[in-house]
């Protein structure tokens, strides 16, 4: 059947949507590290092994033809379109209890729904395995054609496979009150292994009262680092932390303000693919499209 490939997908989709209204989210979170490593090379040892081995099966031919790249990303712009245009929010709900329809659909928590999770895994092993068909021609390696596709891959698999290992953490910080305890969305307490103290807070308004843009000078161990909004302080590798929010009630005499620490290993790789999808534009508007071949084509 012509459109079969389609079909499967478009019919796994509303399997999985009915999966998350049974069951709730996925557990993403069982999957952290190290777990994640190994699953991340066990699965790329599978789809080499088939690409090698069992390019001529049905299953093969589908993760390389160009209607899985047409279908994938269509289906992967619809969900980031609901992630963009529904609020979302990181509760996680009682296994098959409570919520409204589209809460029990996963709408309102998409990036960790079972349909999204699995586009994007699908995403992820077609661009595999077109780089593994178009990395190499007759003359060599084909480096702009392993830049773009290499960096998209990259981008997907920090944010897909990261995402386990990523902690946010709330923390109120005092004035002369040095502490160290944070709390995470559920409201666990976390205690960080170095003290935050608030030291100044100064806000600039606008001329209706609003707060135009407010900075913070907090002491980290001591050592005093200012933070703004947007602009974050990196604790060390993978670990940052953003001013969020402050004691809107106190007038003048701000004693505390909210910072979040954002542990987030992954994101660096996601970094490497975005500078490489960057190289590989550059190059396309310097020496212009790269002439296509039968392996040139995403999909």
């Amino acid at each position: 059947m012509k459109h079969l490939d389609i079909i499967s997908i478009v019919a796994g989709v509303f399997l999985l949507f009915a999966v998350q209204y049974v069951a709730g989210g996925f557990p993403v979170t069982f999957f952290s590290f190290p777990l994640n490593i190994i699953l991340v090379v066990l699965w790329l040892l599978a789809l080499w092994v088939l690409y090698k081995d069992y390019r001529q099966t049905r299953f093969c031919r589908f993760l390389l033809s160009l209607r899985t790249t047409v279908i994938t990303f269509v289906m992967f712009i619809l969900l980031c379109l609901i992630i963009g245009l529904v609020p979302q929010h990181s509760a996680m709900m009682p296994v098959g209890e409570g919520g409204t329809f589209w809460e029990r659909l996963g709408i309102h928590e998409m990036t960790t729904s079972w349909p999204f999770l699995f586009i994007l895994l699908l995403l992820q092993s077609h661009l595999a395995m077109i780089t593994f068909r178009g990395i190499r021609n007759r003359k060599g390696i084909r480096w702009r054609f392993l830049t773009s596709h290499l960096g998209l891959w990259l981008a997907l698999l920090g944010g897909f496979w990261g995402s386990a290992d990523t902690q946010m953490y709330r923390v109120p910080v005092y004035k002369e009150q040095p502490g160290r305890m944070a709390y995470a969305a559920d409201g666990r307490v976390h205690y960080l292994d170095y003290e935050l103290e608030l030291r100044r807070f100064e806000v600039d308004y606008y001329d209706n009262g609003m707060p135009r843009t407010y900075q913070a000078d907090v002491a980290v161990d001591g050592q005093e680092v200012i933070l703004k909004v947007n602009e974050p302080h990196s604790i060390r590798f993978g670990e940052d932390l953003y001013l969020t929010g402050y004691d809107m009630h106190a007038g003048d005499e701000i004693r505390y303000c909210v910072l979040q620490v954002v542990k987030q290993p992954w994101k660096y790789v996601q970094l490497t693919g975005i500078i490489m999808m960057l190289l590989s534009a550059v190059a396309l508007f310097i020496k212009g499209p790269i002439k296509r071949g039968k392996d040139d084509q995403l999909g």
